[in-house]
């Protein structure tokens, strides 16, 4: 073997030594961290628990400063997340009752555009007198209704 295989030889065994060193420190961390939760139940001595251990992020090393943040983080998400979704609701009913209201008025406008006036109504005597040319003065003194009210009726008219 020459002088550059055993080297490279050296390095590649020094490595692995020292992965080796470092995988098993960090798994006596992990046990130490480790805390087994066992259960006892009183009531039946003849039942057997096993022995089970949750570590959550405490496995990470975090400070319990920030697993509290994280706690706290994650309450305030379902706090705003159910204020979410009870404004969501309120949206949907009021869109439901914008959307039925809106119905109904498509439904009267249909109906009121459907009613005949009577040819001795106010309005229809107006809208007759200025089809005819008269101004609104003469059809006011014809219909015995003031000037204002006739301005008021054809321009009611003209946005039909």
């Amino acid at each position: 073997m020459s002088q550059e295989h055993l080297q490279q030889l050296m390095m590649i065994a020094g490595l692995g030594l020292i992965c080796w060193l470092l995988l098993r420190g960090k798994m006596r961390r992990r046990k130490q961290l480790q805390l087994p939760t066992t259960f006892s139940l009183g009531h039946n001595s003849n039942a057997q628990a096993s022995a089970t251990s949750f570590s959550g992020t405490k496995s990470l090393g975090a400070p319990a400063e920030v697993l509290r943040w994280q706690v706290e983080l994650h309450e305030l998400a379902r706090e705003l997340k159910a204020e979410l979704d009870s404004k969501l609701l309120a949206v949907r009913a009021m869109t439901n009752s914008y959307d039925q209201a809106t119905r109904r008025l498509a439904e009267m406008i249909r109906l009121a555009e459907q009613v005949q006036l009577p040819a001795t109504s106010p309005l229809a005597e107006v809208r007759r007198l200025s089809d005819l040319g008269w101004p609104p003065a003469k059809i006011a003194q014809s219909v015995s209704l003031s000037e204002t009210d006739v301005a008021q009726l054809l321009a009611l008219d003209c946005k039909r």
